[in-house]
């Protein structure tokens, strides 16, 4: 029995050392860090998905058409998946991320709420449109550019997304 003992200690001890090996690059390769491009990509996408949650947030309240405020609810349920995979992956990379939208998507906000009826809906949906053919390019861009397999995964899976909003809009403000 000791002669067992004896003659698996070489064999175990090896292979704990592999693990342990494995581990420790796994952790290494896991501790590199994002580049600053792709931390201000997550800074910007954040404040982005926010603001165009808060736009159809107020088309859901404003809008006069069942078909308009039926996208914007999805627009909501879409980008506040968004925000929240890019806060997960922000504390994760340790990314700081603002809470207040820019300048200009305040004024954006601010130009649709002065807005009444149809003409809501076709400055809504204009704006939705605008928004996110500008998005999608960020995210193909930035799908191409930026190597963090994480950011990539949530990249990656955004696109299609951003394309349906941009097609549902452009669909919309057609008829």
């Amino acid at each position: 029995m000791k002669y067992i003992t004896t003659s698996l200690l070489p064999t175990v001890t090896l292979a704990l050392c592999g693990v342990l090996f494995l581990s420790t690059t796994q952790a290494e390769e896991k501790a590199i860090p994002i580049t600053s491009a792709e931390s201000q990509f997550i800074q910007t996408a954040a404040i982005d998905s926010h603001a165009e949650t808060e736009i159809a947030q107020l088309a859901v309240k404003k809008s006069e058409n069942a078909n308009v405020k039926a996208f914007a609810a999805t627009l909501v349920t879409d980008h506040k998946a968004l925000n929240k995979e890019l806060k997960q992956l922000a504390a994760t990379q340790h990314v700081m991320l603002s809470k207040e939208i820019t300048p200009a998507q305040t004024a954006t906000l601010k130009k649709l709420e002065t807005a009444t009826g149809l003409e809501f809906d076709k400055e809504f949906l204009a704006t939705v449109a605008d928004r996110h053919q500008s998005h999608i390019s960020s995210y193909e861009q930035a799908s191409k550019d930026h190597k963090d397999k994480e950011l990539k995964v949530v990249v990656d899976k955004t696109i299609p997304v951003l394309k349906a909003h941009h097609a549902q809009a452009v669909s919309l403000a057609a008829k």
